[in-house]
């Protein structure tokens, strides 16, 4: 099976530095794994021969999969993903190269390929698919931890691992177990099935102790979305409860967010301000924080003073602030303010073609 790339990006893309990640040229780094590719017999130029995969060059494709997927390029990536099937082809096993991967056994493909394959079709509108793939990862990896829980290797062999590489493996598949759940939840979500996405929050906790408050205060802003204030407090005061054996400037932070986001879902502007500028004496730079102040203060019906602040935000640190969420507050507030908005907006869009790479989408700015 021959492997080439849909036109995802332009040809003109040939200047590339090491940066391009960090710098959020996506479409540059997604060339970048192109050439690559090709280095290793894929790709651009393809010959028609039967592609030979290796743990590197998979690893590759993982890798520009996830960027057109960031860049929102759905189509693309679900191009790309046809050759390799369900994930589960011959060739993407260690055993089919046994020259090059001697007496090493099982996939190749690496579980956050996996997770992207199943989680794409939700992009492209359908999210039934998505869910069935995320359910059969689940079947896979429940079964895995009960052959490791039986004494058993993971793929149900009898062959004899050491205790500590058993205890490995079993953090390991919870762990992915965990994630699984993770997208499940999510997809359901977006699927608005509220119910099912919370008993599935609730199973990811199982599987993340360590991110219960976390996960408890976005199951308490669902119901915040969905107008059931009296649930979601009940899950923000759990929130406090948990915090309150944990030390640190996080958890307070996140404490006050909930507060604030909570007097925000009962129409209380100058509360949810008030905890807003208290996070801000904490962290000055917390950018959700900034923002949501800013938007009190326009509901509170001081616009000057809202304008200032998100203003004050971009210019003070704009590689930190030209936020796409910010930008849309931001020009929102220059139609309400100025008849010459266009221009402020022209200045805001130089202010992104400066410090933003190519993945930054324009039309925050209402240019249109």
């Amino acid at each position: 099976m021959t492997f080439c790339f849909s036109p995802a990006s332009s040809p003109d893309l040939v200047i590339i530095t090491d940066g391009d990640m960090y710098s959020k040229n996506w479409r540059a780094a997604v060339d970048l794994c192109g050439r690559l590719l090709t280095a290793h017999g894929q790709g651009y130029k393809k010959s028609g021969l039967p592609t030979n995969h290796t743990t590197d060059s998979l690893q590759l494709w993982f890798v520009r999969l996830a960027l057109l997927v960031k860049l929102n390029l759905f189509q693309n990536a679900e191009m790309e993903f046809e050759p390799f099937g369900n994930l589960d082809q011959p060739d993407l096993y260690y055993e089919y190269y046994p020259h090059v991967y001697p007496g090493r056994k099982g996939s190749m493909v690496p579980f956050s390929m996996r997770i992207l394959h199943a989680e794409l079709p939700q992009y492209l509108g359908n999210p039934q698919e998505s869910l069935d793939r995320l359910h059969s990862m689940k079947k896979i990896c429940t079964k895995i931890l009960e052959n490791l829980e039986q004494g058993l290797a993971e793929d149900g062999s009898m062959t004899s691992i050491t205790q500590e590489n058993r205890q490995a493996s079993v953090q390991l598949w919870r762990s992915r177990l965990g994630r699984v759940m993770y997208s499940m939840a999510n997809c359901l979500l977006m699927m608005k099935d509220y119910v099912l996405a919370v008993d599935a929050y609730h199973t990811v906790i199982k599987y993340y102790p360590q991110q219960e408050p976390q996960l408890l205060s976005g199951i308490g802003r669902i119901f915040l979305q969905i107008g059931d204030i009296k649930t979601a407090e009940k899950y923000f005061q759990d929130v406090e409860k948990v915090t309150h054996k944990l030390d640190g400037l996080q958890s307070q932070i996140m404490v006050l967010m909930n507060r604030a986001f909570l007097h925000l879902g009962q129409n209380n502007f100058a509360e949810a301000h008030r905890f807003f500028t208290e996070i801000l004496r904490i962290d000055s730079s917390n950018a959700v924080a900034n923002n949501n102040a800013a938007v009190c203060l326009l509901y509170l019906g001081k616009l000057k003073d809202s304008l200032r602040q998100l203003e004050g935000m971009v210019q003070q640190d704009p590689k930190h602030y030209l936020h796409e969420s910010v930008l849309f507050n931001l020009t929102t507030m220059y139609e309400l303010e100025s008849s010459r908005s266009m221009q402020k907006k022209q200045a805001l869009l130089e202010a992104v073609a400066i410090k933003e790479g190519d993945s930054f989408n324009t039309q925050c700015l209402k240019l249109g």
